[in-house]
């Protein structure tokens, strides 16, 4: 690859890393527009964010790892110094996270990198819930809800619900019920070209809300209204050094699997 020479930061600790990249021979610049690449700092998600905020930008983001698990980030802090000779010397991958869109009931369209979900409020009983993939109903889930999962997600909300880790390459996405009131109700996996719609046949209290990222940016769903998840017509570009190129090395670090309980 083409070896990066300008770098936008933002997140924490800028200062301390402006000092490290512009020591390394990099020029930090202060608008997208100048960037080669968008260097992160924080944790999942304040990189989360960051992503979200950058969707339809084709420049790629440098996750730094500044908090806990930092499942999002190429880097930790401490190890900066190994990914910037990476860039320095073209020792680097771009991939394209894949991104999912729905439009809620009032016509505003949202993207999500991580889960598109239908929760309900705290005010709210259980929720019954069809759920549909490419226009064949699959089940009718009664729970606190549901989420649809990239790979790149999977290890977010979707593992705390039971789901699945996935290897982020991979091309599908998982649809988890969210506190199931039947233990039968297992997660499923789907390619991730799939049509999969959300019908809300009951919901007691206040109506749920549509989540994007774990943000509620287009408000709550009624009964009798449904929203239709699929995969957008964007990809968010990360950096990936060589030194991440070992995902399950990575995975058994960050879930402490080499460690007896």
């Amino acid at each position: 690859m083409k070896p990066i020479r300008r770098v936008l930061l933002r997140g924490h600790e800028i200062e301390h890393c402006r000092d490290l990249f512009e020591n390394a021979g990099f020029q930090t610049v202060s608008f997208i527009e100048e960037a080669e690449v968008v260097a992160v700092v924080g944790g999942d998600g304040t990189i989360l964010r960051a992503m979200d905020d950058l969707l339809g930008s084709s420049v790629p983001i440098l996750g730094i790892n500044a908090g806990h698990l930092g499942f999002l980030a190429d880097c930790e802090l401490s190890a900066l110094s190994d990914s910037l000779d990476c860039l320095n010397s073209g020792d680097y991958m771009i991939d394209q996270l894949p991104v999912l869109e729905t439009v809620g009931p009032g016509g505003i369209r949202v993207r999500a990198l991580n889960e598109i979900c239908i929760n309900r409020c705290a005010e709210g009983g259980i929720l019954h819930i069809r759920v549909y993939v490419d226009g064949r109903e699959v089940a009718l889930m009664a729970s606190d809800g549901v989420m649809v999962s990239t790979p790149s997600g999977s290890t977010a909300y979707n593992l705390s619900c039971g789901g699945p880790v996935l290897h982020p390459n991979l091309p599908v996405v998982i649809v988890t019920s969210i506190c199931p009131h039947l233990l039968a109700l297992r997660p499923i996996v789907v390619p991730l070209s799939s049509e999969i719609r959300f019908e809300v046949i009951r919901a007691t209290g206040r109506d749920p809300l549509i989540l994007a990222d774990g943000t509620a940016k287009c408000g709550a769903i009624a009964e009798g209204e449904t929203i239709t998840v699929v995969k957008a017509n964007l990809s968010c570009p990360v950096v990936k050094t060589g030194r991440r190129s070992d995902y399950y090395s990575m995975l058994g670090k960050k879930l402490g699997w080499g460690y007896r309980g």
